[in-house]
């Protein structure tokens, strides 16, 4: 598919759905100026973000909200942005191998995540690890002992 830049109101579109989703500040974090995007063949619509050969995001079209990759994570996490969860050093491997994050590997989680939000996954010494799906609120995955609370979508390998 041809990549190629998207209009004004695109642009400001796109930021405005990452400042809401991931925070305020995300916007510009996530699409400088000079981003590109690669539209659907039938609908013309924007599906994915790229920044130098590199996919930032997927904007889903079922709900207007964006999927992050592993790089547009580690943007996130780099400007100190994005919902974050801190996982226990003996989760580590299965994160970066993209395995679920089970609730009782939570150590802390970021106060205003809920079930569906695109997350970021930490260690204890804030070394980004991956990215993924929320599956519980914040409150419950601090407090639950079972269960999954982050399907992670990518793990960064070492």
């Amino acid at each position: 598919m041809k990549r190629e830049s998207p209009s004004f109101f695109e642009l400001r579109q796109l930021k405005c759905i990452a400042d809401i989703q991931f925070g305020i500040g995300s916007g510009n974090v996530l699409f400088p100026n000079n981003v590109l995007v690669e539209r659907s063949k039938s609908t013309k619509r924007i599906r994915y973000v790229y920044l130098d050969e590199h996919r930032i995001c997927s904007y889903r079209v079922t709900d207007g909200f964006l999927v992050l990759s592993l790089f547009g994570g580690e943007l996130l996490h780099n400007a100190n942005c994005g919902n974050k969860v801190i996982c226990h050093p003996d989760a580590e491997p299965f994160i970066r191998k993209s395995k679920s994050l089970f609730s009782q590997h939570v150590i802390d989680s970021g106060e205003y995540i809920l079930v569906k939000d695109e997350v970021i996954i930490t260690n204890k010494t804030n070394e980004f690890l991956g990215v993924g799906t929320a599956k519980l609120s914040s409150f419950y995955m601090q407090h639950l002992k079972r269960g999954v609370a982050v399907n992670t979508r990518k793990g960064k390998k070492n």
